[in-house]
């Protein structure tokens, strides 16, 4: 059955350099973000494509992490796991049957609290990439979990995309992630303004770019997507900015869709960097982690924009859901077809 029509979009020229822009402010070409994308081939096996996980979700919140599971495996990642509190995770097993649930975390009403780090760490032992805070909610008990599982994630160098309520904790514990290239910090203007001060910065005065650069700086290089109008990208030294057309609803979930975005991108990044495929153009692995983060904001600003130009005022994350992968084929798919894997 033919797919539904593609709406129009907005391509980058194919013979542009790699970065298109003013050194100061640039915009990576769509080319060179394909490189990222695992060419699908009949020699693929079952996780060759991703295997991520979000940690994060608890009573109250059960969507949030469903949402980042669910937006990697609508973009291609072969596997999706969520590590949630145990209450939570019947209300998302049943939100679908693709995702695998685990409901490892405990809350301090969910007593005891021994054995989840020895149940966590098998599974981050499989991983390609890891999203954290996706509805974690304040539970003290939920939050020493997860600065373990921070730690846990760093010390076998996987990367991880960090949101929600765990730049909290971040913003109490910088030196988890800091001077970690492999951590990308997603904020929206409040997170952002409330881990600036946690921090100690003073960015009265500063504009949207060079208060990101400050903070990514301040945590030793990490990536920092601070989410707007348009979302600044930056590890203190290069700067992306994603003026991607949106759709006009702020509705909740679209952080988490970005989130899901953004660890399957880190996820294929790996994959990249280890040789499980090439394709004509290289990318230096210092440039993996803003490439993906640059091309998940992307994408998820492009599928918001696609849900609202279908429901309008009633749009809901999860119509921005159900437009990832007519986002993804826009952007990409005819680059996919030109751009093919060395047979070497």
């Amino acid at each position: 059955m033919q797919r539904a029509f593609k709406r129009a979009y907005t391509s980058v020229s194919f013979m542009a350099p790699i970065f298109a822009g003013k050194m100061s402010s640039q915009q990576p070409r769509l080319q060179t973000l394909a490189q990222l994308i695992p060419p699908l081939t009949y020699d693929l096996h079952k996780g060759d494509c991703g295997r991520v996980a979000a940690l994060g979700g608890c009573d109250e919140y059960t969507g949030a992490p469903y949402f980042v599971a669910s937006t990697a495996l609508r973009l291609g990642a072969d596997l999706a796991y969520i590590i949630c509190e145990k209450d939570a995770a019947p209300v998302i097993k049943s939100y679908s049957p693709d995702i695998i649930v685990n409901p490892y975390l405990r809350s301090t009403a969910n007593q005891p609290h021994t054995g989840i780090e020895e149940k966590i760490a098998p599974l981050l032992d499989k991983l390609h990439a890891v999203s954290v805070g996706s509805g974690l909610g304040n539970d003290p008990a939920l939050h020493k979990t997860v600065r373990w599982a921070i730690q846990a994630v760093r010390e076998r160098g996987l990367p991880m995309v960090l949101d929600a309520d765990s730049l909290t904790i971040l913003g109490d514990s910088p030196e988890l992630i800091h001077g970690y290239r492999g951590a990308v910090l997603t904020p929206n203007a409040p997170e952002f303004n409330r881990l600036c001060k946690a921090l100690g910065l003073d960015i009265t005065d500063k504009s949207t770019e060079e208060a990101a650069q400050m903070l990514a700086l301040k945590l030793g290089g990490v990536t920092v997507v601070r989410k707007g109008k348009v979302d600044v990208i930056t590890n203190g030294e290069r700067v992306f900015v994603c003026d991607e057309n949106g759709g006009l609803r702020r509705c909740g979930g679209q952080g988490d869709i970005l989130s899901g975005a953004v660890v399957t991108f880190l996820a294929w990044g790996e994959k990249y960097k280890s040789g499980a495929w090439k394709h004509k153009d290289e990318i230096k692995h210092e440039d993996v982690t803003m490439l993906a983060a640059y091309a998940a904001c992307m994408l998820s600003r492009h599928a918001s924009f696609l849900a609202y130009d279908d429901c309008g005022r009633s749009t809901q994350s999860s119509n921005i859901l159900e437009q990832v992968d007519m986002a993804f084929d826009n952007k990409f798919d005819q680059l996919l077809q030109a751009v093919k894997p060395s047979k070497s």
